[in-house]
């Protein structure tokens, strides 16, 4: 089993469909061949996204992450050649714990801000998910679309061309919600049946606001609708680190971690590191989300992301 979103032509005419409001004319999006191939260097990949009146509009990604170096350079180089702007929001210390920042990822959002005209790096002390998120956000006022993009969680060059084709013929939604396969202990190892949380990953950019961690506060802004898996499939590595002590480091700092059952070292202890192919019910905050683990051999292009520039995660052995 492989997993991975269909392939699209490689350029393409949006037109707007009967069910969405019409913004007056159709979108043109384009890619080149090296684009859908996977087999691309970011100076050859050009996209542009603009009405027949000339407006562009402009995509972002927030970024946001504490010690989260073993991902964010394959990450971030997945979707730069995509979009304008890309904010890499640092904090200080962990939401909750008060886990310290090590300064890896800063190390990693310096380098690539060197290489790279749209990164941008904002560090900060925020004390709880929304507002580094919502702030984050404020600052990437200046794009239309915004990607939500944690530095664990991976896109297929073609699941980020879907995702804007489909946020563009259905103009009348504002949050985009997606389904992702969740990543546990190895790389090659999934929650089966996949969860059915399902998180924002793209949003238009019109004063929304985050209310708790990742969800959109519901208002008249706020309307939304899941983007179709045949569309994109997210690949997020949530339990997948170069390290097992990793592990026990993003569970003690994350926004749930107040939330596991039995607190985070029972759940690191008694679940985490016995967990194999038979496990059941395995996920720290609510234990039936995650029933069962399977061998789902990830997307090619994602693992030559990580071959690249994430070679630790792929060399841990369980």
């Amino acid at each position: 089993m492989v997993s991975g979103v269909p392939p699209s032509k490689n350029k393409i005419k949006l037109p707007i469909r009967k069910n969405t409001k019409p913004i007056g004319s159709p979108i043109e999006c384009s890619f080149p061949r090296s684009v859908l191939s996977g087999k691309h260097r970011s100076s050859d990949i050009k996209i542009m996204i603009k009405n027949k009146k000339g407006k562009p509009i402009r995509l972002g990604v927030q970024c946001v992450v504490l010690n989260d170096s073993d991902f964010l350079e394959a990450t971030i180089r997945m979707f730069q050649p995509f979009v304008d702007k890309i904010l890499i929001s640092i904090n200080e210390k962990s939401w909750l714990n008060d886990i310290k920042n090590n300064g890896k990822s800063e190390e990693v959002a310096l380098r690539l801000k060197k290489e790279f005209s749209n990164i941008n790096i904002d560090k900060g002390n925020w004390n709880n998910e929304s507002d580094q998120r919502n702030d984050s956000l404020n600052k990437l006022r200046e794009c239309d679309y915004v990607f939500i993009v944690d530095a664990d969680e991976f896109w297929p060059t073609e699941g980020i061309h879907n995702a804007v084709d489909f946020a563009l013929n259905h103009i009348g939604y504002s949050v985009f919600m997606a389904n992702w396969n969740t990543r546990f202990k190895n790389v090659n190892w999934r929650v089966e049946p996949r969860e059915s949380f399902k998180p924002v990953v793209l949003v238009k950019n019109n004063g929304l606001k985050f209310k708790k961690a990742r969800m959109i506060m519901e208002g008249e802004n706020a309307s939304f609708i899941t983007i179709p898996e045949k569309n994109l499939i997210i690949e997020h590595f949530s339990y997948v680190r170069g390290t097992d002590l990793q592990i026990k480091e993003k569970i003690s700092a994350f926004s749930h971690a107040n939330e596991i059952v039995n607190g985070p070292e029972w759940w690191y202890q008694n679940v985490y590191l016995q967990a194999d192919l038979n496990s059941k019910n395995v996920h720290p905050t609510l234990p039936e989300a995650y029933q069962g683990l399977v061998v789902d051999v990830i997307h090619p292009e994602i693992l030559g992301f990580l071959q690249k520039y994430s070679p630790s995660i792929l060399k841990k052995k369980d």
